[in-house]
């Protein structure tokens, strides 16, 4: 984790609904607690950074959410509404131009584009500066799904094999630059214990290398469920304990719930060792909460277990 944390700029991806966010900010309270300035910068419709902090919902202004910890919740609008002024250098002509009917349907008819304006805001954010040194230590970019970020992370390669050289190929060539470097960049993938997200995460470290030629952080597994279903001494238990039919109610209940809780953990053992023979990368495993609305405190676990896991 020193490694990672040691980066300028970190990209967490994977499939939908395997906690990029939460990985993201949990990260980020382990950068801020090891010192450094961190800033988040998450791109959903809807925002979660803000709720994971306890603060408000994020808008596109950058916020301090804690100690070390500033957050942004990114739109590709405004990504490029920045980008036009740091280039033109003008808000009045900025306005004219991404306010024009005509250039917005042509903007919008770019592929990629939309995706490109948030690593590309992302990206100076790594290199803003204040005081006379970098702003930030870390930049954080809760990217989107696994598909949707390999297309963003193509982009500029891209915009360097068919518009000419400007100001536009100068951004894209430094961006190109960063997200290839070890020493500055790394993808995050983050999984689940699950067959389909572990097989989208293998493939996603499969195009990193072979396609994007981006450093690969550990592999996060997220929500690991717990092993007390496992333990030796209740499984002798739950293979001598009757069927459901005929059993009090409430203790049938509860010999379901332990025995599916016996299953998950067994298919979650299975989908690890499948990981570690296919992804060929350091495996960080964080525990399923017993919660659905994870906050600041659950945060502090994660960070903390973010800090403190071997990789296996």
């Amino acid at each position: 984790m020193s490694a990672l944390i040691d980066r300028k700029l970190v990209v967490v991806s994977g499939k939908g609904g395997v906690g990029r966010t939460t990985v993201a900010a949990a990260l980020a309270r382990a950068a801020a607690t090891a010192g450094k300035r961190v800033l988040v910068a998450g791109s959903g419709p809807t925002d979660r950074l803000g709720r994971l902090f306890g603060r408000p919902p994020l808008g596109t202004t950058v916020t301090s959410v804690a100690p070390g910890i500033d957050a942004v919740n990114m739109t590709p609008e405004s990504a490029l509404h920045e980008y036009g002024l740091l280039i033109l250098r003008s808000e009045l002509v900025t306005r004219a131009l991404f306010e024009n009917r005509a250039a917005r349907a042509f903007l919008n008819a770019v592929p990629g584009l939309d995706a490109y304006a948030l690593l590309g805001k992302a990206w100076w954010h790594t290199t803003e500066t204040a005081a006379g040194r970098a702003r930030y230590d870390l930049v954080i970019l809760d990217g989107p799904a696994s598909g949707h970020s390999v297309l963003m992370l193509q982009t500029p390669d891209a915009i360097l094999d068919a518009v000419p050289k400007g100001p536009l190929t100068r951004d894209a060539q430094a961006i190109a630059d960063l997200l290839r470097d070890p020493a500055r960049s790394a993808l995050l993938i983050v999984t689940l214990a699950e067959e389909l997200p572990a097989r989208e995460a293998a493939e996603l470290c499969a195009t990193a290398r072979q396609r994007l030629r981006m450093p690969l952080g550990p592999l996060i597994v997220n929500a690991v469920p717990p092993a007390d279903a496992a333990a030796p001494a209740l499984a002798a238990l739950l293979d001598r304990a009757p069927a459901a039919d005929g059993v009090d109610p409430a203790l049938a209940a509860t010999l379901h719930v332990a025995r599916a809780a016996r299953a998950h953990h067994a298919l979650a053992e299975r989908v690890l060792t499948d990981l570690r023979r296919s992804v060929d990368l350091p495996l960080l495993t964080l525990p399923r909460l017993p919660t659905v609305d994870v906050g600041p405190a659950d945060l502090t676990v994660l960070a903390a277990g973010l800090a403190a896991a071997p990789a296996i």
